[in-house]
């Protein structure tokens, strides 16, 4: 959830259209109000819980894309994604979210942010340019 979190707010400096959804219950009520147009981008390092399953079989019902994060694509969760984007280093399931993970998932962040800007689907430098003069007098 911190990688999708670093995710949201990221994108959310160039198109206000991204979101973060923590809580399963919240995760299911957005994804039942989906639709073709809507995707969802989900980080999961197994790609197997029940949570996320649900989650994403709904969102694909209403027609969303899915792209997933996870270690393993040929998990459940990739056998429901239209892009499955493999990231995330070895670890023990003891580990519960090792640095090594973390910071590919953001490495990977990086790549799709800058070729999002890239692309410049909305005009992201006037988001982002708006967005820095909202928050310049908040910095001293």
């Amino acid at each position: 959830m911190l990688i999708a979190s670093e995710a949201a707010h990221l994108f959310s400096t160039a198109n206000g259209k991204f979101f973060a959804v923590s809580d399963s219950h919240m995760q299911m009520m957005r994804a039942a109000n989906m639709g073709e147009k809507d995707a969802v981008f989900f980080f999961s390092y197994s790609g197997a819980t029940r949570d996320m399953m649900e989650t994403l079989q709904v969102a694909r019902e209403r027609g969303a894309r899915i792209i997933l994060i996870t270690r393993f694509p040929k998990s459940p969760g990739g056998a429901l994604a239209e892009v499955v984007l493999r990231c995330g280093a070895n670890e023990s399931p003891l580990q519960l979210g090792s640095v090594a993970a973390k910071l590919a998932q953001l490495f990977l962040l990086d790549v799709l942010f800058a070729e999002y800007c890239r692309r410049a689907p909305d005009g992201y430098e006037e988001n982002r340019e708006r967005i820095a003069a909202a928050l310049a007098d908040k910095h001293l």
